[in-house]
């Protein structure tokens, strides 16, 4: 075989080797870019756990007797907050747990101690369990229904035979 055919073959061979090479760069980056979306499309969970201590409130009122500022009428009873033991307002998340604070004026009697989710993006905590912090220790604060056994995080007729739920106080160390 000559120099010139060596050469010529050479050239084929990595103009088709380079061929090869291209298409896996570009499969590489195809597959990392669809990686890319995929996370991108989780929902994020960028959020920390922590316990909070203090009283659950309404912020409005409380926020007027701090800074003097008023808010409207129909916003007196419209966003909850924990008042901590430094008198920081933190804004709750009005889920099922939450919730239960509206629905029981007893709950924002207690001085409690909240374990919450803090999202990176909001100032708005989640809770998670509710404590109370009383004199003789903390009890875990839920409803239970004596008839079916069920234990519900908020104030309701009871899910299985529509019957009336206590508050329970369970002490834990």
């Amino acid at each position: 075989m000559s120099r010139m055919r060596i050469a010529e073959c050479g050239l084929r061979n990595q103009g088709i080797t380079g061929l090869h090479d291209n298409r896996f760069i570009v499969a590489a980056a195809a597959l990392f870019l669809l990686s890319q979306v995929l996370v991108a499309e989780e929902p994020s969970k960028e959020y920390h756990s922590e316990t909070l201590q203090g009283r659950v409130i309404f912020l409005a009122e409380t926020f007027e007797k701090q800074t003097g500022i008023r808010s409207v009428p129909e916003a007196r009873e419209r966003i909850l907050a924990l008042q901590t033991t430094d008198g920081t307002l933190v804004p709750i998340l009005e889920d099922s747990r939450g919730r239960a604070f509206r629905r029981d004026e007893r709950l924002r009697d207690m001085t409690v101690e909240l374990d919450v989710r803090r999202y990176r993006t909001s100032p708005v905590v989640q809770i998670i369990r509710v404590l109370e912090v009383a004199k003789d220790g903390r009890y875990e604060i839920d409803y239970w229904c004596d008839i079916c056994a069920i234990a519900t995080v908020e104030r309701k007729d009871c899910e299985c035979c529509q019957g009336p739920v206590e508050l329970r106080r369970r002490k834990v160390n």
